[in-house]
């Protein structure tokens, strides 16, 4: 009976709702690839209408519907920090591991002008690469994984992971892995938690983590 239910839910057609959804971040990802990697990676406004401007607007005038639903709430804050815990300290091992014990440590980028400046380092940290992770979770994870989980289930989790590794095309191809398990991992949290805002902090730990490590690194080498 329950597969029957699940069969007949999938064959129904698409929501105008689930359309304009997809439609939207298509042109999001279509935006997203014309624009130079680094501008896509750089350029805090382009990121900030793509991925946090035009979905909110699109979910607060067109869908008409409570941000709740995209994941800007707290959700289960005891079943966020838990499995957010969990997946730092996951990928915190990994990124040491890659970077001090195997040959692909020299693949995995920083941003420029960090490096040599402690002060440059907190101001990007906390004020470029903070918000952007923000601006990512709510589009990713909110508007595109909850946005469709309803008819695609766990594949709205898989689809959100994989068009960030697509964005970052231009990356070395462990940096695109990476990308790719880290956005599952954040899909999980969002998926088990119901909000953005702890995925998006996991992911700046992570990133904050991975930039003091490669920072590390460059100062033993110019030593």
């Amino acid at each position: 009976m329950a597969l029957n239910f699940i069969k007949t839910k999938n064959s129904k057609p698409f929501t105008q709702r689930e359309l304009l959804i997809g439609f939207c971040a298509a042109l999001v990802i279509l935006a997203g690839l014309l624009f130079s990697q680094e501008a896509y990676g750089e350029t805090f406004w382009l990121s900030l209408f793509l991925f946090a401007i035009f979905p909110f607007l699109v979910v607060v005038r067109l869908l008409k519907e409570p941000i709740q639903n995209f994941g800007l709430s707290w959700g289960k804050p005891r079943t966020g920090l838990i499995i957010s815990l969990i997946t730092v300290l996951i990928f915190i091992f990994a990124n040491y591991f890659i970077l001090f014990h195997t040959k692909y440590g020299g693949q995995l980028s920083i941003a420029r002008g960090i490096v040599g400046s402690f002060t440059a380092f907190l101001a990007f940290e906390f004020f470029i690469s903070l918000p952007l992770h923000f601006f990512w979770e709510f589009f990713f994870r909110g508007f595109l994984q909850l946005g469709l989980e309803k008819k695609l289930g766990n594949f709205s989790l898989l689809l959100a992971a994989v068009l960030p590794a697509i964005l970052s095309f231009q990356s070395s191809w462990i940096m695109i892995v990476l990308i790719f398990l880290s956005s599952i991992g954040a899909g999980i949290i969002v998926r088990q938690s119901r909000s953005i805002f702890y995925s998006a902090l996991s992911l700046w730990i992570i990133s904050i983590s991975l930039d003091i490590m490669i920072i590390r690194i460059v100062h033993q080498i110019a030593k």
